[in-house]
């Protein structure tokens, strides 16, 4: 099996996305703990702290994420505490009995969540694996495999990888390592081979009827 070290663009942007998600969530909570306190009357200032101390690290996370956190270490825990103080801010505003007050938490809830394991993928290092059952590209989920025979030609170069599949379309990823003369070598020559197999070529049904 061979992998490579590749940047993914649409992982690159999620990325370079991440510290606005923290501010809307920042400013959501904020605003939604004030909207639970003026519906309390003002009465319920201890359970609020929390809330807002959660609300407020996360706008100064956004706007300085790159500064105070090069290597994106806290990014997991902060929507961790955005999914839990979501969470509880619905819970607590089940009682208060407007639909719009707790559906709105628990739906931040979720996307916190989402975000949390998403991210947690895509501050990972995005690498290509080729192996015998195909390729494999990191997605901000699961990972996807295209299968050799979907594949009409692989090329690896030193800077880019390039990726044909059956349908006339291509992917392109820029190497994001040092490879050697003989590494790239090996590696083309690895994905014509399996590219070449018979048993990476589909199998194509037959419309006519077997001779007689």
């Amino acid at each position: 099996m061979f992998s490579i070290t590749v940047k993914i663009e649409a992982i690159e942007s999620r990325k370079r996305n991440a510290g606005y998600l923290h501010i809307i969530n920042g400013l959501f909570l904020i605003a939604k703990a004030a909207d639970y306190y003026r519906y309390t009357e003002y009465k319920s200032f201890l359970t609020e702290i929390p809330l807002l101390l959660i609300g407020s690290f996360s706008l100064f996370y956004g706007l300085f994420r790159r500064k105070i956190d090069i290597s994106n270490r806290y990014n997991f825990w902060l929507r961790l505490l955005q999914f839990l103080a979501f969470l509880s801010l619905g819970l607590m505003m089940v009682s208060a009995g407007k639909f719009t007050f707790y559906i709105s938490g628990f739906v931040f809830a979720l996307l916190s969540f989402m975000l949390m394991i998403s991210e947690r993928r895509i501050f990972e290092e995005t690498t290509l694996f080729l192996d015998d059952n195909g390729i494999k590209i990191p997605g901000d989920y699961r990972d996807h495999i295209i299968k050799w025979g979907d594949l009409t030609e692989v090329i690896i170069r030193e800077d880019f990888v390039t990726i044909f599949h059956v349908k006339q379309k291509y992917l392109q990823y820029q190497v994001m390592q040092d490879l050697s003369t003989l590494e790239v070598a090996k590696m083309n020559a690895f994905c014509r081979e399996k590219i070449e197999s018979p048993e990476s070529v589909p199998v194509k049904n037959s419309s006519a009827g077997l001779d007689r």
